[in-house]
Protein backbone atom coordinates (compact mmCIF):
# COMPACT_ATOMS: atom_id res chain seq x y z
CA UNK A 1 0.00 0.00 0.00
CA UNK A 2 1.65 3.26 -1.20
CA UNK A 3 -0.35 5.46 0.94
CA UNK A 4 1.59 3.93 4.17
CA UNK A 5 3.87 6.44 6.02
CA UNK A 6 7.63 4.72 5.70
CA UNK A 7 9.08 3.69 8.73
CA UNK A 8 11.66 5.96 10.15
CA UNK A 9 15.25 4.79 11.17
CA UNK A 10 16.26 7.67 13.30
CA UNK A 11 15.73 7.57 16.71
CA UNK A 12 13.66 10.04 17.81
CA UNK A 13 15.04 13.50 19.86
CA UNK A 14 17.49 15.93 18.94
CA UNK A 15 20.65 15.38 17.07
CA UNK A 16 24.12 14.35 19.91
CA UNK A 17 25.27 18.04 20.69
CA UNK A 18 28.38 16.53 21.89
CA UNK A 19 31.50 14.78 20.40
CA UNK A 20 30.96 11.01 20.99
CA UNK A 21 34.87 10.88 19.93
CA UNK A 22 36.01 13.06 22.45
CA UNK A 23 33.74 11.58 24.91
CA UNK A 24 34.67 7.80 24.35
CA UNK A 25 38.35 9.39 24.95
CA UNK A 26 37.77 10.80 27.99
CA UNK A 27 35.90 7.66 29.26
CA UNK A 28 38.91 5.35 28.38
CA UNK A 29 40.83 7.78 30.20
CA UNK A 30 39.22 7.68 32.78
CA UNK A 31 38.80 3.67 33.20
CA UNK A 32 42.06 3.36 32.73
CA UNK A 33 43.15 5.59 35.45
CA UNK A 34 40.67 4.70 37.97
CA UNK A 35 39.43 0.85 36.86
CA UNK A 36 36.03 -0.54 35.58
CA UNK A 37 35.05 -1.24 39.29
CA UNK A 38 36.54 1.98 41.12
CA UNK A 39 34.95 4.71 37.96
CA UNK A 40 31.81 5.99 39.44
CA UNK A 41 28.97 7.27 37.71
CA UNK A 42 29.84 11.07 39.12
CA UNK A 43 33.17 10.36 37.86
CA UNK A 44 32.13 9.45 34.32
CA UNK A 45 29.78 12.49 33.97
CA UNK A 46 32.30 15.20 35.34
CA UNK A 47 35.08 13.48 32.74
CA UNK A 48 32.22 13.60 29.90
CA UNK A 49 30.27 17.12 30.67
CA UNK A 50 26.76 14.73 30.11
CA UNK A 51 24.13 14.31 31.79
CA UNK A 52 23.48 10.33 33.56
CA UNK A 53 20.68 10.09 30.91
CA UNK A 54 22.75 11.35 27.96
CA UNK A 55 25.70 8.88 29.12
CA UNK A 56 23.55 5.77 29.60
CA UNK A 57 20.98 6.27 26.46
CA UNK A 58 24.46 7.39 23.75
CA UNK A 59 26.47 4.12 25.27
CA UNK A 60 23.95 1.63 27.53
CA UNK A 61 25.04 0.22 30.86
CA UNK A 62 28.35 0.52 32.79
CA UNK A 63 29.72 -3.01 31.30
CA UNK A 64 28.64 -1.31 27.08
CA UNK A 65 31.00 1.53 28.50
CA UNK A 66 33.78 -0.25 29.55
CA UNK A 67 33.55 -2.54 26.08
CA UNK A 68 33.38 0.97 23.90
CA UNK A 69 36.25 2.04 26.05
CA UNK A 70 38.48 -1.05 25.55
CA UNK A 71 37.62 -1.36 21.88
CA UNK A 72 38.83 2.69 21.92
CA UNK A 73 41.89 1.36 23.68
CA UNK A 74 43.00 -1.60 21.74
CA UNK A 75 42.00 0.90 18.61
CA UNK A 76 44.94 2.92 20.23
CA UNK A 77 47.33 0.18 20.90
CA UNK A 78 47.41 -0.62 17.13
CA UNK A 79 50.66 2.15 17.00
CA UNK A 80 51.83 -0.12 19.63
CA UNK A 81 51.06 -3.49 18.49
CA UNK A 82 52.16 -3.09 14.42
CA UNK A 83 55.56 -2.59 14.55
CA UNK A 84 55.11 -6.61 15.98
CA UNK A 85 52.53 -7.54 13.86
CA UNK A 86 53.74 -5.74 10.74
CA UNK A 87 57.00 -5.11 10.46
CA UNK A 88 59.77 -5.94 8.61
CA UNK A 89 63.33 -5.97 10.97
CA UNK A 90 63.24 -8.14 13.44
CA UNK A 91 64.60 -7.62 17.09
CA UNK A 92 64.41 -3.78 15.51
CA UNK A 93 60.25 -4.16 15.41
CA UNK A 94 60.52 -5.64 19.25
CA UNK A 95 62.57 -2.74 20.17
CA UNK A 96 60.10 -0.28 18.36
CA UNK A 97 57.40 -1.61 20.67
CA UNK A 98 59.22 -1.88 23.96
CA UNK A 99 60.48 2.01 23.16
CA UNK A 100 56.69 2.72 22.55
CA UNK A 101 55.47 0.73 25.86
CA UNK A 102 58.38 2.93 27.62
CA UNK A 103 57.12 6.04 26.58
CA UNK A 104 54.06 5.01 27.73
CA UNK A 105 54.93 4.07 31.12
CA UNK A 106 56.83 7.10 31.36
CA UNK A 107 53.95 9.44 30.51
CA UNK A 108 51.16 11.03 32.21
CA UNK A 109 48.94 7.72 32.14
CA UNK A 110 52.46 5.42 33.33
CA UNK A 111 50.69 4.35 36.85
CA UNK A 112 47.30 3.57 34.95
CA UNK A 113 49.37 -0.23 33.68
CA UNK A 114 47.39 -1.03 31.05
CA UNK A 115 43.53 -1.30 30.81
CA UNK A 116 43.27 -4.08 29.19
CA UNK A 117 45.16 -5.98 31.79
CA UNK A 118 43.75 -4.31 34.58
CA UNK A 119 40.55 -5.46 33.26
CA UNK A 120 41.39 -9.26 32.96
CA UNK A 121 41.62 -9.27 36.73
CA UNK A 122 38.32 -7.99 37.32
CA UNK A 123 35.02 -9.61 37.49
CA UNK A 124 33.61 -7.76 34.93
CA UNK A 125 35.83 -9.87 32.66
CA UNK A 126 33.42 -12.86 32.92
CA UNK A 127 31.38 -11.08 30.66
CA UNK A 128 31.77 -12.68 27.36
CA UNK A 129 31.69 -9.14 25.39
CA UNK A 130 34.55 -7.86 27.37
CA UNK A 131 36.22 -11.34 27.81
CA UNK A 132 36.76 -11.10 23.87
CA UNK A 133 38.02 -8.09 23.76
CA UNK A 134 40.82 -8.63 26.51
CA UNK A 135 41.33 -11.93 25.09
CA UNK A 136 42.12 -10.51 21.33
CA UNK A 137 44.63 -7.55 22.49
CA UNK A 138 46.84 -10.60 24.61
CA UNK A 139 46.42 -12.75 21.70
CA UNK A 140 47.46 -9.89 19.82
CA UNK A 141 50.44 -8.99 21.88
CA UNK A 142 51.33 -12.79 22.13
CA UNK A 143 51.29 -13.49 18.35
CA UNK A 144 52.60 -10.19 17.18
CA UNK A 145 55.85 -10.82 19.57
CA UNK A 146 55.67 -14.62 18.20
CA UNK A 147 56.27 -13.42 14.70
CA UNK A 148 58.99 -10.20 15.54
CA UNK A 149 60.81 -12.89 17.25
CA UNK A 150 60.48 -15.13 13.92
CA UNK A 151 61.47 -12.40 11.64
CA UNK A 152 64.50 -12.36 14.00
CA UNK A 153 65.53 -15.66 13.86
CA UNK A 154 64.72 -15.95 10.03
CA UNK A 155 67.02 -12.94 9.65
CA UNK A 156 70.04 -14.95 11.70
CA UNK A 157 69.45 -12.17 14.94
CA UNK A 158 68.11 -14.89 16.99
CA UNK A 159 68.74 -18.82 17.47
CA UNK A 160 65.70 -20.76 16.80
CA UNK A 161 65.92 -22.77 19.77
CA UNK A 162 66.24 -18.95 22.04
CA UNK A 163 62.92 -17.40 19.88
CA UNK A 164 60.68 -20.69 20.86
CA UNK A 165 59.98 -19.10 24.48
CA UNK A 166 61.28 -15.89 24.24
CA UNK A 167 58.05 -14.29 23.07
CA UNK A 168 56.01 -15.92 25.99
CA UNK A 169 58.78 -14.46 28.50
CA UNK A 170 59.15 -10.82 26.87
CA UNK A 171 54.75 -10.92 27.03
CA UNK A 172 55.04 -12.00 30.71
CA UNK A 173 57.45 -9.24 31.16
CA UNK A 174 55.55 -6.65 29.49
CA UNK A 175 52.42 -7.34 31.31
CA UNK A 176 54.60 -7.61 34.79
CA UNK A 177 55.92 -4.46 33.87
CA UNK A 178 52.68 -2.90 33.49
CA UNK A 179 50.87 -4.30 36.05
CA UNK A 180 53.75 -3.39 38.42
CA UNK A 181 53.18 0.44 37.02
CA UNK A 182 49.76 0.05 38.49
Amino acid sequence: MSGLPQQSTKRPGRPALFDRDHVLDELVLLMWQRGYAAATQDEMLAATGLSSSTLYRTFGTKPAILEATLARYIAWADAMLAPLEHGHDGLADVRAFLAHLRALLEGPMGTAGCLVWNTTQDPVNTDSRIKALTDLYMQRLRTGLGAALKRATDRGELSPSMSEHLADAVRAGVVGTQARAR
